[in-house]
């Protein structure tokens, strides 16, 4: 019996596709040079070399986070020893386990933090005398307590008079600006010397990254509508993941067409297929659908006093109530104020002279 192709194999073979081109992996080979991911590539780079010391990269979850620093690590200085922290919602003493742990030294749950703390500095300054350089890089950076980044930038004081001896990377969603606002964090946030921000795709770009990750799997001849693109946008926000989740299941569902032109009608029905994204839309309908009503009801209320006055001859306007202690003693000359239907000019009418409110 012939094995059955899976889903993916059977759009590729089709398209003559070499790979899928909207892989979930973060692929360095694959990166769209959008101008805030460029951007942020460029400079994170630059400060890597130049040897600064904080350096922070935030995004939205899906923006391609981990892409830029796959692709950081491909260029790093081999004099660098890069560790990766994953799992940063330690404190203090797990922090300092989990880099001797990534630095290959030993250690047991016994260990005293003044012990733990002596070995990493020792390490790091043995480092230094091989012409050696740290470089820490925590993930998911606004899970860490701010007591331990604290101890992350106490760390970083270990340093010879000419030259830091490592450098950090604080890479996390937008919730780490939040949490870098902290009042025990004012000297770390003073020694951030890059913080680099990536946006979403607007629509060209969201076309243009459908295009380019096509073209760079091989494929030819393969068109997204413009209608299919504005859904796709809507519906992803721009973030490259859910544009790579929804992308694939959309050629799918062409391929079972055997189109080459990916319409409105493709992606709307992959969406649909995708719970989560379909149940994220769902919701915001559910808010939009609301406000749309009370704003109708708010706009009709003001034609109907609009139109109303206006039919009496006279604007609504604000009725002041003087004192009859001042009523007494001054008299007023306020003008009234009247609307000429047919010159369709305000009119203004004061009272005679000498004669009170």
């Amino acid at each position: 019996m012939a094995a059955t192709k899976q889903p993916t194999a059977q759009y590729l073979s089709l398209y003559g596709l070499r790979t899928a081109p909207f892989g979930l992996s973060p692929n360095p080979e694959c990166f769209y040079p959008a101008p805030s991911h460029q951007a942020a590539a460029k400079i994170l780079k630059h400060a890597i070399n130049n040897g600064e010391g904080f350096m922070v990269l935030t995004g939205r979850a899906g923006l391609g986070k981990t892409l830029i620093l796959r692709r950081l690590l491909e260029g790093l200085d081999e004099r660098k020893t890069p560790v990766l922290i994953l799992s940063p919602a330690v404190n203090a003493t797990g922090l300092l386990q989990l880099l001797l742990g990534e630095m290959g030294l030993e250690f047991n749950s016994q260990t005293s933090m003044a012990e733990l703390l002596q070995s990493f500095q020792s390490h790091v300054l043995k480092m230094a005398e091989e012409n050696r350089e740290l470089f820490i890089i925590v993930d998911e950076a606004q899970n860490m307590p701010p007591q331990t980044l604290e101890q992350l930038r106490m760390l970083s004081n270990l340093e010879t008079g000419k030259r830091k001896l490592m450098q950090i990377l604080l890479i996390g969603q937008t919730g780490l600006e939040k949490v870098l606002t902290a009042p025990n964090l004012g000297q770390l946030v003073q020694r951030i010397v890059v913080h680099e921000q990536l946006e979403p795709l607007n629509r060209s770009q969201v076309a243009d990254y459908v295009t380019y990750r096509l073209k760079h799997a091989g494929g030819r001849g393969i068109q997204l509508s413009t209608s299919g693109c504005r859904l796709l946008h809507k519906a992803s926000h721009g973030i490259p993941r859910l544009i790579n989740r929804i992308m694939d299941r959309t050629l799918l569902l062409a391929s079972l067409d055997a189109t080459r032109r990916l319409s409105k009608r493709h992606v709307k029905t992959a969406i649909t297929t995708m719970k989560d994204i379909n149940e994220t839309r769902r919701k915001n309908k559910l808010i939009a659908v609301p406000l749309v009503v009370v704003f109708f009801f708010v706009v009709a209320a003001l034609i109907y006093i609009l139109v109303f006055n206006r039919a009496s001859g006279v604007l609504p306007g604000i009725t002041t109530t003087v004192p009859s202690t001042i009523q007494e003693k001054v008299q007023l000359n306020i003008p009234t104020i009247c609307y000429a239907r047919m010159t369709e000019k305000f009119i203004f009418s004061f009272p005679p002279q000498g004669t009170a409110s």
